[in-house]
């Protein structure tokens, strides 16, 4: 129960190309035919291909073999993430075949930095208020504009990934309906 170079390949193929986290899991299940345990590969696969120490909220009896909507979850919590590792995995840039991928020039801080540089920043709103603030008020400001900008990132990365999944059903729609 090892990961295997190719599908680590295709992991990453398939994300640029617009494939849910959940698609990924799906996709790591259909390669290992016949593998009862599938917990630990999809980490180990999510690790090796994107650099995601943990995906978390999985289920370790799960056998993964749907196709609804139960994980979800996953496309906030490791968009972020993915993106967020880029530079460790994706040698290609936002370059895919030649074009470019829905990835773009999306980019994603992590927790420390973002607190690091909302630490750099005293709200001009607070001027009046900011020398009179306690170190643990002004802590808590920089912690919620810091989770603030968190969410703005993974708000822009869902957008663009919405984005990327409507003009492929766009085009599946214009291969389906007949011209006429």
């Amino acid at each position: 129960m090892s990961t295997r170079p190719e599908i680590i390949s295709e992991l990453r193929s398939l994300f640029k190309e617009g494939a849910t986290p959940s698609r990924l899991i799906r996709h790591i299940v259909e390669r290992h035919e016949g593998e009862r345990q599938f917990h630990s590969l999809i980490q180990a696969y999510f690790l090796e291909a994107f650099g995601v120490p943990i995906v978390r909220g999985l289920s370790p009896t799960d056998n993964y073999h749907h196709a609804d909507l139960r994980y979800a979850f996953l496309n906030e919590q490791l968009l972020h993430e993915m993106i967020e590792r880029r530079s460790e995995w994706d040698s290609n840039g936002d370059l895919m075949n030649g074009t470019d991928s829905w990835l773009g020039n999306l980019s994603a801080s992590d927790d420390h930095q973002r607190i690091r540089q909302a630490q750099t920043v005293m709200p001009p709103e607070l001027s009046r208020c900011w020398p009179e603030m306690t170190p643990d008020e002004r802590n808590f400001i920089h912690l919620s504009m810091a989770s603030a900008n968190g969410l703005f990132e993974t708000v822009k990365i869902l957008s663009r990934f919405v984005e990327c999944l409507q003009q492929k059903v766009v085009e599946l729609e214009t291969v389906s309906t007949p011209a006429g």
